[in-house]
């Protein structure tokens, strides 16, 4: 079995059914960390978290300067480099994964030179009207939910079109509500449970649809869970596109600290404590893929419903939830 992947089985027993299974069996990274000082962790956490590194290296200061007693604040910069990397990581998600989900092929390859060279907000989002969105983009989310309905209807634009192709109801989990460090401070035993994390005794589902949620009333209320999601991510980008900032906060605990900052995929936790020479003595990431991965959430909530579903399908519901982390999915026939 390899590390850090999600493997996925799905089981068939001709007297107890179908069900799947997942494991993640995850590399602790931040194990390098121990010992180090706090400014050799910083500089290490880009090279070992190259997805959201932004965000990573911003949780990893963060908790390391309130572990320390120090002075804590994100500035405005740096919310704007988390949100512009979670822009980059969207766009590259829906250019290369989902066009290759739903049309069989990544995008044309003039979509992705622009991409590429796009390094600021106004380029990425001149390609995201063009590609997305079709029209402005806070002009598109002015639309609400009929109008993105009405918007989705039309096809004018390749996402569009996956969201018409997004018809079925699919079970999914709780989601989870908004949190800061202060307030996940108090109740930080379930987030880390070694089973997985759950918030008040249930796993949830985290990123995009628990924070558009109230948007996507109708949706929900109708099942249609793999519309919903990738309809919260274009409502995601097209906020951090208009203006719209990612943030961070942080908290003290009786043996250290916690940050907690906003990503794309979810919320992105860090915990720490030093010694007395100011050496760090204990490391803890929670990403937002232990969350996706829990045994009991919302990969293998929404995917037991797939058992006969083709594997072009499997691979085009377990994008939408978007882990980010390599996966396997394999079936595991039994006939007891």
């Amino acid at each position: 079995m390899k590390a850090d992947q999600i493997h996925i089985v799905l089981s068939q027993n001709k007297d107890k059914g179908q069900a799947v299974s997942l494991s993640w069996p995850r590399l602790e990274a931040e194990r390098v960390f121990i010992g180090q000082s706090a400014a050799q962790a910083v500089h290490t956490t880009p090279m070992l978290f190259a997805l959201c590194a932004r965000a990573q290296t911003l949780a990893a200061q963060l908790v390391l300067q309130q572990a320390a007693g120090l002075p804590v604040s994100a500035s405005p910069e740096q919310h704007r480099s988390i949100t512009l990397e979670a822009v980059r990581e969207t766009l590259r998600k829906l250019l290369l994964d989902w066009s290759q989900c739903f049309d069989g092929s990544p995008a044309a390859s003039t979509w992705m030179a622009r991409w590429r060279a796009a390094r600021d907000l106004p380029s990425l989002r001149a390609l995201a009207e063009d590609f997305v969105y079709g029209e402005d983009c806070g002009q598109w989310l002015q639309g609400g939910e009929a109008g993105w309905l009405a918007w989705l209807e039309r096809g004018a634009t390749a996402p569009a079109r996956w969201l018409g192709m997004l018809d079925q109801p699919l079970p999914g989990c709780a989601l989870l509500p908004a949190l800061d460090a202060a307030t996940l401070a108090s109740q930080l035993a379930d987030w880390l449970r070694p089973g997985g994390p759950v918030w008040q005794g249930q796993p949830q589902e985290v990123g995009a649809l628990a924070r558009e949620a109230p948007q996507l009333a109708g949706l929900l209320a109708a099942g249609q869970l793999p519309r919903a999601r990738l309809l919260a991510r274009l409502l995601q980008l097209a906020r951090w596109l208009d203006g719209a900032l990612l943030h961070s906060s942080v908290a003290s605990l009786a043996d250290g600290a916690l940050a907690l900052v906003e990503t794309a995929r979810g919320p992105l936790l860090h915990l720490a404590a030093l010694d007395a020479s100011g050496r760090i003595s204990r490391y803890r990431v929670v990403p937002p893929t232990l969350w996706h991965a829990h045994p009991e959430g919302v990969l293998r909530v929404s995917l037991g419903f797939l058992a006969d579903a083709t594997a072009a399908e499997w691979q085009r519901q377990i994008s939408l939830i978007d882990p980010c982390v390599p996966y396997s999915v394999s079936k595991d026939v039994e006939y007891a």
